[in-house]
């Protein structure tokens, strides 16, 4: 579950179940400087997430896995 506006609009876009005026505040968001760090990290926690699930995979053999 998100636990901030940002973190769930987020969920949503990575999800592909965000809706256009939901897009339209994560994109206004973005532009915020004040938001601008809070977007940042819950990306690079997002992507550091995906590396270390494909890392893991590649450890195990398993690079067909879904």
């Amino acid at each position: 579950m998100a636990s901030s506006r940002p973190a769930y609009l987020v969920e949503k876009l990575l999800k592909n179940n965000i809706s256009k005026e939901e897009l339209q505040e994560l994109v206004a968001g973005i532009g915020e400087t004040e938001m601008s760090e809070e977007y940042a990290e819950i990306l690079e926690k997002y992507f550091n997430q995906l590396l270390l699930e494909n890392e893991t995979k590649k450890f195990l053999g398993k690079d067909n896995l879904d």
